[in-house]
């Protein structure tokens, strides 16, 4: 839902407004947070048995759907109704809810009976279709206009779009398919190293676009994070779906935490990202406390990286424990195996770090909304326009406009020369220069003469009559004379 609302911020911000219907917007909101809230309630029932918390019965789907269904028309409208281009962040967001309602009109065919190829299907849709293109997006958006930088690559962006939505995730390792045939699982592992692709790309140009300017805002730290920590998920990803797609399924023991890592360590990341960038610009106040930021990301990061490390350790302990020849092993030596209780016991603390660092991000947005400093009595004094500048040396057109340089800023050349004094607004070529300077001139000539007779008109004739007494010109004539003669 962090992901929905900044896809709404980005795209209104992105389309030079608000969003193309407001109030529908609102509405679905409210009833979207009713339907995940009843979802998050039978995921913790027995309603759904032991299945994951993403195989719910397709209804639940089904009614997300219909939705999804007036947020996708209105991103849509928005863009076509938006004078500016359409921008690889945009596409990430519109592909994305078209993939989620894909998903929801293929779960009617789980109406009829149970289907482990379509369920497969689904989970890598909903995974890499809806979760990771909405990451992504939001991704794309929130470096560049954090630091005030194009991408470093507009080709990279457009692979990543691309490649995320023509093949298939790696992420859901968790789904399974007991048997395929060669062929299928063939096409399917090719598909699933092609995703690795994108995946790549998106790292590469996203730090390419931070390089060195990370540590500017917190939005980018978490942004970044949750890409870096992608490309180790993904490949431990990539692996366990290869093996559960008609395989023998052997990295199912670590599947579970792939997925958590997947949903918490890159998409909760970037959603952190997101919020604490396109927040305050839709509040219009900064986020409460500073400490509390940190506290965010230093709770999210150490909970992330803590549970996986210890999590991935207990899944293997126990998966060695349990293989049929090691507990055989072990009951004729008489021997009882621990297990590894205490490391997960130290996983799930761990773990407690991520939902703390929820609870900072709600606690210090909440606060901000309402006692934060507004945003324009903090405004960067970057941009206000500087009206001199000395330089040396040689610089760039950047440089000058990060140093808060104008196009009317008259820049003076080291050396003490005054005639390197020049102003950006008057580069041009050196006839257009003196052209535009012979008409200068003739324009100041003749601009003071027609003000001083607009002047006169206005005033009565025995004004007119002292201001020439003053002046030493002639009083006689007509009102027309006393103009002429004050105007010579």
């Amino acid at each position: 839902m962090m992901l929905m609302a900044a896809g709404f911020a980005m795209q209104g911000r992105l389309a030079g407004g608000r969003m193309a219907n407001e109030a529908t917007t609102a509405l679905i909101a409210f009833a979207w947070s009713a339907v995940v809230a009843a979802g998050l309630i039978l995921s913790h029932t027995d309603l759904i048995g032991t299945s994951s918390w993403f195989e719910l019965p397709p209804v639940y789907y089904i009614l997300l759907t219909l939705l999804a269904l007036p947020l996708f028309a209105n991103h849509l409208l928005t863009m076509a109704n938006s004078g500016s281009p359409v921008m690889i962040p945009q596409w990430f967001i519109v592909m994305g809810y078209a993939a989620f309602i894909w998903v929801g009109v293929v779960s009617m065919f789980l109406l009829a009976g149970e289907n482990h190829t379509l369920s497969w299907l689904l989970v890598k849709v909903l995974f890499g279709g809806w979760l990771l293109s909405q990451a992504l997006g939001i991704a794309h958006h929130v470096i560049p206009s954090a630091l005030g930088v194009p991408l470093w690559s507009r080709s990279l962006a457009t692979l990543t779009l691309f490649g995320t939505f023509l093949t298939f995730s790696p992420l859901g390792a968790v789904a399974s398919v007991p048997s395929m045939g060669a062929f299928m699982q063939a096409m399917v592992a090719i598909l699933l190293s092609l995703s690795l692709v994108p995946l790549i790309a998106t790292v590469v140009n996203l730090t390419k676009t931070a390089s060195g300017r990370v540590m500017e805002s917190y939005g980018v730290k978490f942004t970044i994070l949750g890409v870096i920590i992608l490309i180790p998920i993904s490949f431990g990803s990539l692996f366990a779906s290869v093996s559960a797609f008609g395989g023998g399924n052997e990295l199912a023991h670590i599947a579970s935490t792939l997925d958590t890592l997947a949903l918490w360590g890159v998409i909760g990341m970037i959603a952190l990202g997101s919020a604490h960038l396109l927040f305050p610009q839709v509040t219009g106040r900064d986020l409460f406390s500073c400490t509390k930021t940190k506290m965010t990301f230093w709770f999210a990061t150490v909970g992330v990286v803590g549970f996986g490390t210890s999590q991935f350790i207990a899944d293997y302990v126990n998966n060695s424990i349990g293989a049929t020849d090691v507990s055989l092993a072990l009951e004729e030596a008489g021997v009882s195996a621990a297990g590894a209780g205490e490391v997960q016991a130290f996983a799930a603390i761990m773990f407690y770090g991520v939902a703390l660092a929820g609870v900072f991000a709600a606690q210090n947005m909440l606060q901000g909304s309402f006692r934060g400093t507004l945003l324009s009595d903090n405004a960067p004094a970057a941009n206000v326009t500087t009206a001199q500048m000395v330089i040396g040396g040689t610089t760039s057109i950047r440089s000058l406009l990060a140093a808060g340089a104008g196009v009317d800023t008259v820049l003076t050349v080291d050396g003490g020369s005054t005639e390197g004094r020049i102003s950006l607004a008057d580069i041009s070529p050196a006839e257009e220069v003196a052209e535009e300077e012979d008409a200068q001139s003739e324009e100041e000539d003749e601009e003071p003469a027609a003000e001083t007779s607009a002047n006169l008109s206005k005033m009565l004739k025995g004004e007119l009559v002292e201001l020439a007494k003053a002046s030493g010109v002639s009083t006689s004539g007509t009102k027309s004379d006393l103009i002429e003669r004050l105007s010579a």
